[in-house]
């Protein structure tokens, strides 16, 4: 492996605190690269790999317009709530640790990828290929429902090598691309070779800083606010809007700057979208776009204005998200005298940052729970993570906000964040049992769970705790301690974890009394002694007869009602031991 390359390779593992070997953290690293592309949703980078049989594909990456989907739930999910044609891009990974490029391992990412979409596949298929071909056959059969009548398919193939232009190997790529094409699966077929220079561009591009340089027609200040260092009201070309500001390096949309708005992309088939759409469409329309649009907000902690150009890091465009995209779809077709009106505002206060969401978003019938990033509620348990965490063992970061805690000199680990999808699945998974919704849509929070976990009367503590005894199974996970064919049952394990430190008859959330519950579960899963280990590993153990709890079994009632009966009956026998020990010392004494 290149050196460079393995760096930023020893950058991703302790930032994520994967422990697979160099082979498999690879696989890893090029797969979450790859996803940041097209989503900015949070993972669990080890879950972008896996254990068992590999017919020669490392990571199948599954995205609905914008949205990372790896459960079999949350795809049936979108289909059944969509009321639009959807964009689906399925991405296939390979990685290779060598420093050069080998025909046969390319011809070998084919087969496996024609394997994998064959009715009958020939290769040995582990746990985790099975699961990704019940996505794809259910992309299939809601083709009706994918914008173009199919969904395309991108497949990259990493190596530390350098670019090459040799014959055989730019042959056997464009081989790849036309048998896949010819399956007739597909709308559009993208075969990438990644090579070192390319990898580090994309690991740069991933969770790196946002910026932009903007040239502008105009640009007026808003007097002096509160809260506010600066701000502008803009016009600029939508060209230039569209390059500069919307687009990544590789003309593509730069999906993260839309993370605080609370309205996703909804199509250009919405009523208000279309109106837009069509104004962009007639040469004599587009002259007046600049008027007969609301205009864009940008929010930023750094902007710095020098005559007619604007310098904006780290920014977010908090409102105007359909008219962004609508730009970039129409990019194309924009003439040089199409304009758009901007409100730049320069501040760091998250107060501001709410208010400023909350009143350009009025105009909009925006969902309650598109709002959740504003609630007091989160305020409340992002206080007191702060506060909790005053030593570094116990310190973990509740992310309210994409990419708050990222700065150049001191960014967490990631294994140690938490953002509010994480905290409703940990937090509904233990204290609510309700490890069946955490595991069933994990990269989508639910209104059930979001109702039931963020009402402002719940305990910030269970927050934390939840969180914390996440952070330390996924180490052990990470570190190879538990056995890997336990990862699926985290969230139960979780939940199994409450009972087995404090017993049944518990506190109700809302309850003070819970906090020494939480207190109790904060000490032992601090333990990082052989006893401790052994006893989270017994906890995991309660599992194994249970007739191999498969998919399905997990989102049954009497499975979790199961699990916490023999968690129970732990906690009880171990109570038991404990009260023996404790005579017996004092025998010992007399």
């Amino acid at each position: 492996m290149h050196k460079v390359v393995e760096q930023h390779l020893k950058d991703f593992k302790s930032r994520f605190g994967v422990a697979f070997d160099r082979d498999k953290s690879f696989e890893a690293f090029l797969s979450y690269c790859v996803l940041r592309i097209y989503s900015a949703d949070n993972v669990q980078a080890d879950t972008l790999t896996y254990d068992g049989d590999d017919p020669g594909i490392d990571g199948i990456l599954f995205f609905v317009d914008d949205v990372y989907v790896s459960s079999i739930d949350e795809m049936k999910d979108v289909f059944k709530k969509s009321r639009r044609d959807v964009d689906v891009i399925i991405a296939m990974t390979q990685a290779k640790t060598s420093e050069s490029w080998d025909k046969k391992e390319i011809n070998a990412f084919q087969s496996a990828i024609l394997d994998f979409l064959s009715d009958s596949p020939h290769y040995p298929h582990a746990s985790y290929i099975a699961e990704k071909k019940e996505l794809f056959d259910e992309i299939i059969k809601n083709v009706g429902k994918i914008r173009g009548g199919k969904p395309q398919i991108h497949c990259f193939f990493g190596t530390t090598a350098r670019k090459t232009t040799a014959r055989e190997i730019t042959a056997a790529f464009r081989t790849l691309k036309r048998t896949v094409d010819d399956t007739g699966f597909f709308s559009d077929v993208v075969v990438v070779p990644v090579d070192r220079d390319h990898i580090i561009e994309m690991w740069d591009n991933a969770d790196g800083p946002v910026e932009a340089n903007l040239t502008v027609f105009a640009s007026a200040p808003f007097p002096k606010t509160p809260g506010v260092e600066e701000s502008y009201v803009v016009t600029a070309r939508a060209k230039d809007f569209v390059r500069n500001v919307l687009s990544d390096k590789n003309d593509n949309l730069q999906k993260r700057i839309f993370e605080q708005n609370v309205r996703d992309y909804i199509g250009a088939d919405a009523e208000v979208n279309a109106e837009i759409l069509e104004t962009l469409s007639h040469a004599d329309k587009q002259k007046r776009f600049g008027m007969l649009n609301n205009g864009i907000t940008i929010v930023s902690p750094d902007v710095r204005v020098q005559g007619n150009e604007f310098y904006l890091r780290n920014f977010q465009i908090v409102n105007g998200c359909q008219t962004s995209h609508l730009l970039f779809e129409s990019r194309k077709e924009l003439s040089e005298d199409v304009t758009v009106m901007l409100k730049v505002i320069e501040t760091s206060e998250p107060a501001v940052v709410d208010e400023i969401v909350r009143s350009t978003n009025r105009q909009t019938k925006v969902q309650d729970d598109q709002f959740l990033a504003t609630l007091d509620c989160m305020r409340s348990i992002e206080k007191f993570f702060n506060a909790r965490g005053a030593d570094e063992e116990h310190r973990l970061y509740f992310e309210r906000r994409k990419n708050q805690f990222w700065n150049e000199d001191s960014t967490p680990a990631e294994i140690r964040v938490f953002d509010i999808k994480s905290i409703a699945r940990c937090t509904g998974a233990m204290f609510f049992d309700k490890p069946d919704l955490a595991s069933r849509y994990p990269n989508r929070l639910t209104g059930e769970l979001s109702n039931m976990v963020f009402r402002s009367e719940n305990v910030e503590d269970i927050h934390y705790t939840a969180a914390y005894a996440s952070y330390r199974l996924q180490l052990l996970f990470s570190n190879q301690k538990i056995d890997s064919k336990y990862r699926q049952l985290k969230w139960h394990i979780l939940m199994s974890i409450k009972y087995y430190v404090a017993g049944d008859g518990l506190p109700q959330p809302t309850s003070n009394k819970i906090r020494s519950v939480c207190a109790q579960i904060d000490k032992f899963m601090s333990g990082n002694d052989d006893e401790t280990l052994a006893r989270i590993q017994g906890i995991c153990a309660l599992y194994d007869p249970m007739d191999g709890a498969d998919r399905d079994k997990l989102k049954v009632h009497s499975f979790i009602q199961e699990a916490k009966k023999k968690a129970v009956s732990a906690y009880i026998a171990r109570r038991k031991e404990e009260e023996s020990s404790a005579k017996s010392a004092k025998k010992k004494k007399i």
